[in-house]
């Protein structure tokens, strides 16, 4: 998944739909606003040879799948992830649809100049925002709407979308912009960056998502434009996936149950639910029992040749396993989080370039993840069940190694006999406590950034540069998320009740203490009804028209969106006579004050 789909970003909107029902936004940090200066910690700029090797792998290309009517468009405009066609009898399918539709559209061209039959159907092999973002590329809603298009996902895709893509949108936005190196200078220390299992840039323009109307559950069997394929739920790399079989070809569709070129991501740095490697090993062990000529991941180039197909996704599968089984075997064995990232490596046996270099995943942050998720975020030690607040615990380790400037001088130490880490380690308990100590900040920065250069994997890479970027102060995380709301969110993507989910996570706990309100949403050209009920400062909602609610709001779909993006409140609604208000309009404003409309400060070097 990727970052900047609307579908990612609709919980940052938020806010919008409580305009003139509440009050205003909590000041800005004054950290936020501390002018960038020049770093006098000069730090010459480097990349690792593999780095510049491996793009290689990610070329903008248009390849043809053997002889077979199968096309894979590698990273179209130097975008993020790969269009597939499949060419049939009287029509098209095409298979994934990469993050923004200005990506797509450049693969629709080149399909054009193969074929000009129409699109038959889309299928999404799973729903992170790079495999569904530039449908409108392809297809219209209004024909998939009626059917007339077929628009093909995984059964849970829906529920997973949600789950993953919106309710954590605003901090997962902000990271995976800093994983995928996307507020980088491409002149200064974005040289050389190309994110690793899938592309470059993730696209400026709104995605053009539209929903499914044809979903699998298990296994189907299906015959589109003339192509016979088999798709089933595979469910590794995520909980939505499905790969496609073409038996007529031997062709493998595997989306990203092989995750581009590299040694993948068993759990992504930029935030995500668990993924779950027993599932994944499955997946792939499914696929290797078809014996496939050709492989078309939807990242990377495609393979050819039974035996180097069946060599990659063997070693491929094994490196999961092994990271998998051997945290296991340390976990029971008492190792915390620390030690296995410290513990555990892969084999020499197992190198396969690019397949198992740790260009996207690394062992040492999947192995973490498998502790979370078979045994708690506790490490065991009761010392540790409560520990001191960040802040508190930074400021007397800093009083007792000896003040302020004495632990500065120690960092700078560090840093000019290029002892990293530690420098950055040491820095980061002043900046906790002073967010304007330049100084500390610029120290850090140095470290950080000289340990990004020197980090192949890009994911890291991203975010050590990226966070030197932001203790410097020309990225702003705050101002980061916002424009991500203000360019990339339309409601108009997401079904309403979706749309309304989202006011569940903005509930403000102490602001809706005691309150219980209900508030009814009749929306007169869908039909539709929903009823939203704050209690004990959680909100409810039902797809009913409560007859009881202390407010009911009748209006149309597109108001609705409207009052989400913030182009226009609810008073002006009701003064326009476009939003029909019954009930008590001072209910109405103590509903709005009940929900936390600041989007706050989501640092993550500066704090």
């Amino acid at each position: 998944m990727k970052p900047n789909s609307p579908l990612i970003l609709g919980l940052m909107a938020v806010p919008a739909i409580l305009a003139g029902c509440a009050g205003d936004e909590s000041p800005v940090d004054s950290a936020a606003t501390v002018s960038e200066g020049e770093n006098p910690y000069v730090v010459p700029f480097s990349s690792p040879d593999y780095l510049k090797e491996h793009a290689r792998y990610l070329e903008e290309e248009l390849f043809q799948i053997g002889d077979t009517p199968v096309w894979d468009y590698n990273t179209p405009n130097r975008g993020f992830g790969n269009v597939i066609m499949i060419e049939g009898d009287d029509g098209l399918v095409i298979i994934d649809t990469t993050t923004a539709n200005e990506h797509a559209a450049v693969a629709e061209r080149a399909f054009r100049e193969i074929s000009n039959k129409p699109v038959k159907a889309v299928i999404y092999t799973h729903h992170h925002a790079d495999h569904i973002s530039g449908a409108g590329a392809f297809i219209n809603r209004t024909d998939a709407e009626s059917g007339a298009v077929k628009v093909i996902a995984s059964e849970n895709f829906l529920r997973e979308l949600e789950d993953e893509n919106q309710v954590t949108a605003p901090i997962m936005g902000v990271r995976a912009l800093y994983m995928y190196g996307q507020l980088l200078d491409p002149v200064t220390d974005g040289r050389d960056y190309h994110i690793s299992c899938c592309g470059y840039t993730l696209g400026s323009e709104l995605g053009t998502y539209i929903p499914p109307n044809h979903f699998i559950d298990g296994n189907e069997e299906l015959t589109i434009a003339g192509i016979r394929m088999e798709l089933f739920q595979t469910g590794g790399e995520s909980a939505s996936h499905l790969a496609i079989w073409l038996p007529d070809y031997q062709v493998m569709l595997t989306g990203d149950e092989i995750q581009g070129p590299n040694y993948p991501n068993l759990h992504s740095l930029r935030g995500t639910k668990p993924r779950d490697a027993i599932k994944w090993v499955t997946a792939i062990d499914r696929m290797r029992a078809y014996d496939a000529k050709h492989l078309v991941p939807s990242h990377g180039q495609p393979m050819e040749g039974q035996a180097e197909i069946q060599d990659m996704l063997t070693v491929y599968r094994d490196a999961i396993q092994y990271t998998h089984d051997q945290s296991l075997r340390l976990i029971n064995k008492g190792y915390t989080p620390d030690d296995l990232a410290n513990a555990i490596s892969l084999p020499e046996s197992m190198d396969r370039d690019p397949w198992t270099r740790e260009m996207y995943g690394t062992v040492k942050h999947n192995v973490r993840e498998f502790y979370v998720a078979y045994i708690s975020w506790w490490n065991g030690d009761p010392a540790e069940l409560d520990p001191l607040p960040r802040l508190e615990k930074a400021q007397r380790l800093v009083e007792l190694m000896g003040g302020r400037d004495r632990v500065f001088a120690e960092a700078e130490a560090a840093f000019n006999a290029e002892d990293d880490q530690w420098a950055a380690e040491l820095s980061a308990y002043l900046v906790r406590i002073d967010r304007e100590d330049m100084q500390a900040r610029y120290l850090k920065a140095a470290a950080l950034r000289r340990i990004g250069y020197a980090t192949a994997n890009t994911n890291w890479r991203g975010f050590y540069l990226t966070s030197a970027r932001e203790l410097e102060g020309s990225v702003v995380p705050r101002e980061v998320l916002l424009g991500m709301q203000k360019q990339r969110f339309n409601p108009s993507q997401l079904a309403t009740e979706q749309l309304l989910s989202l006011l569940r996570f903005r509930v403000d706990a102490e602001a809706a203490e005691g309150k219980t309100i209900s508030v009814a949403y009749e929306l007169t050209d869908t039909e539709e009804a929903y009823t939203l009920s704050l209690r004990n400062s959680i909100l409810d909602i039902q797809p009913t028209l409560a007859e009881d609610a202390d407010v009911t709001l009748r209006l149309n779909r597109a108001l609705l969106d409207q009052l989400f993006l913030g182009d226009i409140s609810y008073a002006d609604a009701i003064s326009e006579e476009l939003l029909e208000v019954e009930g008590s309009k001072l209910k109405l404003r103590s509903f709005g004050l009940a929900f936390d409309r600041d989007p706050g400060h989501p640092y993550l070097s500066l704090r």
